[in-house]
């Protein structure tokens, strides 16, 4: 007597193998989100607003550091707002608040007239 085709996928060692790389990245992905995190936390706890009339440095850094911690909880920290490619990790250590990928920051360089 023949058994009917089951419609389960048939899972194959490849594939769990694949599954657990996947895991992986994702475990140390989520690791490194932990960090910016702290490294934000802690870049905000080191900055004091200053009090007056005027913006100034210091308080644009923490509405940075604010915007950035925000994206985090959004789920969209890490994506260049002008390529929407994912910036890269050692780019977001240099600075946890930045909004564009190295390539996208840079300006463009002019031509020199001749």
């Amino acid at each position: 007597m023949a058994f009917p085709a089951s419609k389960e996928p048939i899972i194959v060692m490849a594939d769990v193998r694949s599954v657990r790389v996947h895991l992986q990245h994702y475990d140390r992905h989520l690791a490194q989100l932990e960090e910016l995190r702290r490294l934000l936390h802690d870049q905000l706890a080191a900055l004091t607003p200053a009090t007056g009339g005027r913006a100034s440095r210091a308080d644009r850094q923490v509405a940075d550091i604010e915007a950035a911690l925000d994206r985090m909880d959004r789920e969209r920290y890490g994506v260049c707002t002008d390529c929407t490619s994912f910036i890269p990790y050692e780019q977001l250590l240099r600075a946890p608040h930045r909004l564009a990928c190295d390539g996208c920051a840079v300006p463009p360089q002019r031509e020199a007239s001749a």
